[in-house]
């Protein structure tokens, strides 16, 4: 299968490689440097913290990407002087580039389910990830579909549809996100990868099979279902899922459940209510 407008496709691995150890060293050299919890505090549990490396200039919130402002407005950051293969990274970009950050999801945190309709092809701006530094335990689900992002890649990413993130792993996730103006050389990157290649999702854990699985387990087991439906209390409810989950050897998180609930509401609350 290929695609002709890249529009159609959630995803696209971008024909770019970066030395993830050129990376991660340019991201040691700001650690030290104060970040800020991101702005969208309902959207996220645990840490989400950012460091500007470009934003609108003088700026209340430098993390805030400010996508209303023109690209003019925007300005490195003194932060990204010091950061020599950073600069050469986001000089591999031959668009206008608006908000470059540093988003950080420390261990143990979750970014919940939610769209940035402020991105997008019909709007002229695009998102681009390279991840620094992940691990195997870093779950991002784009569409329903878990894309596996490795260090060095680079992705574009339709963020306009529903995605979210979950670091189960032991050690920080931390991405360089850039903001991109949709000119003629990157609507012809995206146009050559959509045709020569099919967008790579990845399954490793199944998480589909899990929740069904277990879904009729409760179901043949009136007690577990009985469990279950004394709790009206829709944050109690995914708690105890959870917990009965794990004591039945199922994984899942509370947002896995959340996002199963809300992508297949109506037949969950005819089968479980």
């Amino acid at each position: 299968m290929r695609y002709s407008d890249p529009a159609d496709c959630s995803c696209l691995r971008l024909p770019f490689d970066f030395n993830p150890q050129r990376l991660q060293a340019d991201l040691q050299s700001v650690l030290g440097q104060p970040w800020s919890p991101h702005f969208n505090r309902d959207y996220y549990e645990g840490d989400w913290s950012g460091l500007a490396l470009r934003a609108v200039k003088g700026a209340v919130d430098p993390l805030h990407s400010n996508e209303q402002h023109s690209t003019e407005s925007f300005a490195d950051a003194p932060v990204l002087g010091r950061c020599e293969y950073f600069r050469e990274a986001l000089a591999t970009f031959q668009c206008p580039l608006k908000a470059v950050r540093l988003l950080r999801l420390k261990a143990g945190s979750i970014i919940k389910e939610h769209s940035d309709g402020d991105l997008g092809f019909d709007r002229g701006e695009i998102r681009i990830h390279v991840p620094i530094v992940t691990n195997p335990e870093v779950e991002f689900y784009l569409a329903g579909e878990r894309i596996v992002l490795n260090e060095g890649e680079c992705w574009y990413l339709d963020l306009s549809r529903l995605h979210r993130v979950q670091n189960l792993g032991a050690s920080d996730r931390v991405h360089l996100v850039i903001d991109c103006v949709l000119n003629d050389w990157m609507r012809s990157m995206l146009s050559e990868a959509a045709a020569t290649a099919v967008p790579i999702t990845h399954r490793p854990r199944n998480l589909a099979a899990n929740l069904e699985d277990f879904t009729e387990l409760v179901l043949e087991d009136p007690a577990l279902l009985a469990q279950l439906r004394r709790f009206t209390d829709m944050e109690e409810f995914l708690q105890q899922t959870v917990r009965l989950g794990k004591a039945n050897g199922f994984r899942f998180t509370v947002e896995d459940v959340r996002s199963a609930l809300q992508a297949n509401r109506r037949a969950w609350i005819e089968r479980w209510v």
